[in-house]
């Protein structure tokens, strides 16, 4: 992909309401983890498909906050949801998780890719009852980690309390 065309994508930060939404994420990965833990705080149903997941997503799985298909994504098990994420670590799976969702008409974010979604989740910050996102467009994920840790240490939010991705 062309630095040109790069830097002409943008996204336009918005906020999405997911509280009671059914959400799937494929892959139970670091990636996938964490988006999955995201949804979930916002009071997102999440289902994750994926053959293997971390452990700290099988503990919200233990405590019933995430439902699990322990499988590998096949398309029939992609249905109609507010959002799809797909973040596994292989991009034509990837690609296709997008595809299907889009047919579906859910929006679709590709974690692994930076020309690929509808959706992108910001480096997020909650602190006094605000929230800062922030976006590198899909350039720089960790960039804007960084910079979010940055914000957070200026306001003084202690550990990763309010940190979400």
């Amino acid at each position: 992909m062309s630095d040109q065309l790069l830097r002409s994508q943008r996204f336009l930060p918005v906020a999405l309401r997911v509280e009671g939404e059914h959400c799937i994420v494929v892959g139970g990965g670091a990636v996938g983890t964490r988006k999955a833990l995201t949804l979930t705080s916002y009071g997102a149903h999440v289902t994750v498909i994926a053959p293997d997941v971390t452990d700290e997503l099988r503990r919200e799985i233990r405590a019933g906050r995430v439902t699990w298909i322990e499988n590998r994504y096949r398309r029939d098990q992609l249905e109609a949801v507010f959002l799809v994420v797909a973040a596994t670590n292989d991009p034509e799976v990837n690609a296709a998780v997008v595809r299907h969702g889009r047919h579906l008409k859910s929006l679709a974010c590709d974690a692994s890719s930076k020309t690929g979604p509808d959706v992108m989740f910001g480096a997020l910050l909650e602190h006094d009852g605000r929230t800062i996102a922030v976006f590198t467009d899909g350039r720089d994920p960790a960039a804007a980690r960084q910079t979010r840790d940055r914000l957070a240490a200026s306001l003084r939010v202690d550990g990763n309390q309010g940190k979400h991705e």
